[in-house]
């Protein structure tokens, strides 16, 4: 029995508000954890928003980053499984916490790249204190293209389970006819999906309150009423987590070329030392990039491949050597 959150509340909550949950989803890579720091650094002043982050490896790269540019105490995170499977009884254990706590006005989900939105929508749905608002999913513009991600059934139940798309990566299209084309051609991937499209982040206050939104997404297809789907699963993919010390230093330019000579992973990211210093490093089917971070205690690689590919995992600290730069 969870207790009432009533007593809890702070003065700004009258006894009959609910908590308002918007799922941001999408596949490995799409920029979600990026797009929600931007969603937090326009957040009201007199409001407090907590933000449950679900990565499906061990090591919890996006965490860490979500929580450098975050007050203390907003991210609950979850690592290790998809909430929508594996980890489904540590995600309810962390929404009945921050219910009974009484302290957020708004819930915002970021499910694991590779997790579904029903069973978390169902389960957002039957808390008497929480409002789901529409679900939002992030589409990497540069991916719509690649035919690994169209023949993906959960990238595509995530775009179609979904009641707002937002294409991530769009700032780095400078010709807007290159971007037109690209939505055309996402438009006849999935028919039902033609309206309530953006190119734009600024986009997403208005969608977390639901302004912007019809009052019945379902009669305009938004969100397809779609069977389950067994091939949904987190259990096709494997990740692996890589840990090397301090002064090992990582030359960007071969691993970029590492991971993009190998098809077969599908998502990698880190904290790695560079001969630049500390770096973020993100990998995605559209590209790697590199970005400054705080000094770490250690490098830290997350590597995902499908599952059928899980040797490559077993040779990647094999072939690190390849990869390291000399000593500074």
């Amino acid at each position: 029995m969870i207790p009432s959150r009533a007593n809890n509340r702070p003065a700004f909550f009258c006894h009959m508000d609910k908590i308002q949950v918007n799922i941001i989803s999408g596949f490995l890579g799409s920029g979600k954890t990026t797009a929600i720091i931007n969603i937090l650094s326009q957040k009201p002043a007199d409001e407090q928003w907590a933000v449950i982050i679900n990565e499906f490896g061990k090591i919890s790269i996006d965490s860490q980053t979500l929580r450098s540019f975050s007050p203390t105490g907003i991210v609950f995170d979850i690592s290790g499984g998809c909430i929508c499977c594996s980890a489904k009884g540590y995600f309810q254990e962390n929404l009945e916490k921050i219910v009974q706590s009484g302290s957020y006005s708004r819930i915002i989900i970021e499910p694991s790249g590779l997790g579904g939105i029903d069973m978390v929508s169902d389960l957002v749905s039957n808390m008497p204190d929480l409002k789901l608002m529409p679900v939002i999913c992030l589409v990497d513009i540069y991916g719509i293209e690649n035919p690994r991600l169209q023949l993906n059934p959960i990238y595509r139940m995530q775009i179609l389970k979904s009641d707002v798309i937002v294409f991530s990566k769009c700032d780095l299209i400078t010709v807007l006819a290159e971007q037109e084309n690209l939505i055309g051609k996402f438009k006849l991937l999935f028919p039902g999906k033609k309206h309530n499209l953006s190119t734009s982040v600024n986009i997403f206050l208005s969608y977390l309150s639901g302004n912007d939104n019809p009052k019945n997404p379902e009669q305009n297809n938004f969100r397809m009423n779609l069977p389950a789907n067994s091939n949904l699963t987190d259990r096709n993919f494997k990740e692996e987590n890589f840990i090397f010390t301090s002064d090992t230093i990582f030359n960007a330019d071969h691993l970029t070329c590492f991971f993009i000579d190998r098809p077969q992973i599908v998502r990698a990211k880190g904290h790695i030392r560079t001969e630049k210093g500390w770096n973020l490093f993100n990998f995605t089917l559209s590209g790697c990039t590199f970005e400054p971070c705080q000094t770490k205690v250690q490098n830290e690689i997350v590597i995902i491949v499908e599952k059928s590919e899980i040797n490559l995992l077993h040779t990647f600290r094999a072939e690190v050597e390849k990869i390291i730069a000399p000593k500074l």
